[in-house]
């Protein structure tokens, strides 16, 4: 199956991209962020791609490729819960697909981290291609 994709911001922590098929805004992670900032200002990215990209489509959904991501500090895991999430709910996105890296701390940190919020459903996977086609069923 092709999977056409626009890339909007690329680092070596972190890639920006939509998936036309789906149609889903796409993040890969890789590694660590060098900083908060860093971490920060990938976000800062990822929602101007999703308020960019939005009118495009009837709906828009999320994906988040963390399987080569590293742990992310518990301050940065906070400022997503309270500011990135209610601008992508604004935005308009509700479905957030998550695949995880195949470790036992991908388990504890779904255990620990729920992020289903008031609008946004978030579901974990354990394949891009498993995240795919629920996207493309919500």
């Amino acid at each position: 199956m092709s999977r056409r994709k626009k890339t909007f911001y690329e680092d070596q922590y972190a890639s920006v991209s939509v998936v036309e098929s789906v149609p889903c805004v796409k993040v890969k992670l890789s590694g660590n962020p060098k900083g908060s900032d860093h971490y920060q200002y990938v976000q800062t990215k990822l929602l101007e791609t999703i308020r960019g990209q939005i009118s495009n489509y009837c709906r828009l959904h999320l994906l988040t490729d963390s399987t080569e991501a590293g742990l992310v500090l518990e301050e940065d895991i906070s400022y997503f819960k309270s500011n990135i999430i209610p601008a992508m709910e604004d935005a308009g996105i509700r479905y957030h697909a998550i695949v995880l890296p195949q470790n036992f701390f991908a388990m504890f940190i779904k255990n620990q981290t729920s992020l289903s919020h008031r609008k946004l459903k978030v579901e974990y996977f354990e394949s891009v291609l498993g995240a795919f086609k629920w996207l493309k069923k919500q």
